[in-house]
């Protein structure tokens, strides 16, 4: 399989886990560090298209889970560089995994993000990019399977908004 065809399958994964058609991409990374700043990156790159969806935490995600809350999203999708063991450049994580499978400069951030956000019944996910200096391609790559996901979610409201105004009776 190729290197494109291993990324988008990764975030294939993701439709799995996203029940609803509510969620939110969030950025995370520190833009001063070449090999840390893809996160940001590809969440400031998918704002100028899709603006809510994306949200650019930079290095302190915390800050900004009001903003994720009060959003009412039922899914964040958490994407940062994560060290990991894997031949792949982008492996998918729930946040209990982060600790067995390698950490990030915010993995211990990352997992009180998510049980907080738990209780607000929003589900974590973390597309984990693994650290490179050149991580154009790969951005490119999560960035285009990320927009078939926001697509593939958009046509379900489409068609969900057309079965409820379908059924809909006519009022004066």
């Amino acid at each position: 399989m190729t290197p494109s065809k291993k990324i988008k399958n990764q975030i294939s994964k993701i439709k799995s886990v996203i029940s609803g058609t509510n969620f939110l991409i969030a950025g995370v990374g520190n833009e001063l560090k070449e090999f840390d700043r893809v996160g940001v990156e590809i969440a400031r790159d998918g704002k100028k298209i899709c603006p809510e969806r994306f949200i650019d935490c930079g290095v302190t995600p915390e800050n900004y889970l009001h903003k994720i809350i009060d959003r009412k999203v039922e899914t964040l999708i958490i994407v940062d560089t994560v060290y990991f063991e894997d031949v792949d450049e982008v492996k998918i994580f729930l946040p209990e995994e982060l600790a067995f499978q390698g950490i990030s400069s915010h993995s211990l951030s990352l997992n009180f993000i998510a049980e907080y956000l738990a209780n607000w019944g929003i589900k974590t996910i973390i597309i984990g990019i693994k650290p490179a200096l050149k991580n154009e391609k790969v951005k490119e790559k999560v960035l285009s399977g990320l927009f078939e996901l926001i697509e593939e979610k958009n046509q379900r409201i489409k068609r969900i908004s057309q079965i409820f105004n379908k059924n809909r009776p006519f009022v004066f």
